[in-house]
């Protein structure tokens, strides 16, 4: 094929167009517009037979006009490949997937300069100047780049859905998951921060697909692409069915996650009491308990937030299991793991601030460091863990960029050590503590996991002892069932239309998670509603003008000589 011809001269187009210009930006634009002009004729019919003088000759062509341009000379017109687009350019059809699969595989391998005006204007219909004040650039810079563009370039951006905008517009994809991680922190590990990865799975959920579809679809090579599929089947997170893959775990898009916010809300204000009943009575016995009153404030607010995190967490899900009369099988996976994964795609751009609804319904499930008889004189060492992700919050694990530890480090084990040095004032040093985590500090005590007294940091989280938190699990667990009886029949009705639908060919997806995100509000919804009516203390976390009004993390630490 033609166009497929033109790669093979990029470097010298590149080199000729250097001579001429003598600066790289100027190159760099001289060599894509003569690019896309030669596809432009190419796609129309052209035949040529000696394609190294004839992309001169269009070089020569368009740096003539970048020169018009430049000392603002009249621009003449050379054929219709030729043309300067304006604001108000006519978008003509391009048929032929050939056309459309040359055009699509020109614009995933053009520089982001240049890309990024192009899908901005074709695809995504903005205006040259919400690119030039959004990308801050002059408009004349705009319209520079959009020549790459021409007149048409809109169809051929269209017709590149039948393949991917994947090739040009990547998404990304946060991996979640139930159960017990690999012992490398699978799957997350799998996914976490490799893009590629991450866009060959959203790619292979719809409908398996080969490896070659694959890789025409990303833009990438096969040969580059296959060792990333492999790894992801050996992970687990893709099956192979003779020679198609197809992702094997459920995912969200961000309509399917805001979908039944509204109704969750109204749920939980309409019944809040069936919610709440069996929470307030656990309450009540755990500020009866001697360990409860000899915390202190932030702390007995952590450890009331803990407890009603846990009973709601744990009580829906044991509500659905048993009004669906289904259980969650947790499989064995590879490195040791016991784990579900499902996953939420986002457009790379996304911004949650736009979506406060779904933003402020956020929560992290609970997540268990423990230790037996594994660090320094400790019989146990414990922790266990909520998020507060929906209120406007500094959130523990996700610290500031000026903050880099060491990629091996786990956090929270991590930090369940150095609560307990700091609680018991050992020196790290003789501890066997990484150096490097000593630098959280400060973020730790604007998280209130520590507060400073004067000038050495105390935790700032309740820390029970063995028999202490026995009891309070005993009350976590009888709160629970009875919260699970409540509210079965209101789930089982509530639910009745708001199954996630998934790809036919996918089976291996839990009930649970297939009705994941129409009850995930819920939990967040019901500690709003308590606050609310004074059933929990209000800081006033909501206030995201203050940060003073950070809330205790819901966080315990449980400690045995």
């Amino acid at each position: 094929m033609q166009n497929e011809k033109i790669e093979n001269y990029i470097e010298f187009l590149l080199n000729t167009a250097l001579k001429k210009c003598g600066d790289i930006h100027d190159t760099e634009d001289l060599t894509q517009e003569t690019l896309l002009a030669a596809l432009f004729s190419i796609a129309q019919g052209k035949q040529i037979d000696d394609m190294r003088a004839w992309l001169t000759v269009v070089l020569n062509r368009k740096y003539n006009d970048m020169l018009r341009r430049k000392y603002q000379k009249p621009s003449v017109s050379i054929g219709e490949g030729f043309d300067i687009i304006d604001d108000n350019a006519n978008i003509d059809l391009i048929d032929k997937n050939e056309e459309a699969e040359n055009i699509r595989r020109s614009v995933a391998h053009l520089a982001k300069i240049y890309r990024e005006v192009i899908v901005r204007y074709y695809m995504n219909g903005q205006s040259v100047s919400q690119i030039a004040n959004e990308l801050n650039i002059p408009e004349g810079t705009v319209k520079s780049r959009l020549n790459l563009g021409r007149n048409r370039v809109k169809k051929g951006i269209d017709n590149m859905e039948k393949y991917s905008n994947q090739s040009y517009q990547p998404i990304t994809l946060n991996i979640g998951s139930s159960g017990m991680p690999g012992i490398n922190n699978e799957p997350h590990s799998l996914v976490e921060k490799d893009l590629i990865a991450q866009n060959i799975l959203w790619l292979a959920y719809r409908k398996p697909l080969t490896v070659e579809e694959i890789s025409l679809s990303i833009g990438i090579a096969a040969a580059y692409t296959e060792p990333i599929i492999q790894k992801l089947v050996d992970g687990e997170l893709m099956k192979q069915v003779g020679n198609k893959y197809y992702t094997d775990f459920i995912i969200f898009t961000v309509e399917d996650k805001e979908r039944y916010i509204p109704a969750q809300k109204q749920l939980v204000k309409d019944n809040f009491n069936l919610f709440w009943k069996s929470i307030e009575k656990g309450l009540i016995k755990i500020r009866k308990k001697d360990f409860f009153n000899r915390l202190t404030f932030d702390e007995k607010n952590s450890l009331e937030l803990y407890f009603t995190f846990n009973c709601l967490d744990y009580g829906i899900y044991g509500a659905f299991c048993k009004a669906f009369n289904t259980e969650q099988i947790f499989s064995e996976r590879p490195n040791g793991g016991r784990w579900i994964a499902f996953g939420n795609v986002e457009p790379q751009d996304f911004d949650y601030k736009k979506h406060i609804e779904l933003l402020s319904s956020f929560y992290t499930g609970e997540r268990i460091v423990k230790r037996k008889n594994q660090y320094l004189d400790t019989k146990l060492l414990e922790m266990h863990v909520y998020g507060t992700d929906g209120f406007p919050s500094y959130i523990y694990h996700r610290m500031p960029k000026d903050i880099t530890l060491p990629d091996n480090i786990f956090f929270d084990s991590e930090l369940t050590k150095l609560l307990y040095i700091i609680h018991n004032q050992i020196p790290s040093e003789q501890a066997g503590f990484n150096s490097e985590f000593l630098k959280t500090i400060p973020w730790l005590t604007k998280c209130k996991i520590l507060r400073n007294e004067n000038g050495k940091p105390i935790v700032n989280i309740p820390i029970l002892n063995t028999s202490e938190s026995s009891s309070l699990f005993d009350i976590c667990k009888e709160s629970r069932i009875m919260l699970i009886d409540d509210i079965k029949d209101l789930l089982a009705e509530f639910l009745k239309d708001k199954k996630q639908i998934i790809p036919p060919h996918l089976c291996s997806v839990p009930l649970q998670k297939q009705y994941l995100y129409s009850i995930y509000a819920i939990n967040m919804a019901v500690i709003r509603q308590a606050m609310k009516r004074g059933k929990l203390y209000d800081g006033n976390y909501d206030d995201d003008s203050n940060r003073i009004n950070q809330p205790p993390c819901p966080m315990i630490l449980i400690i045995d000589k």
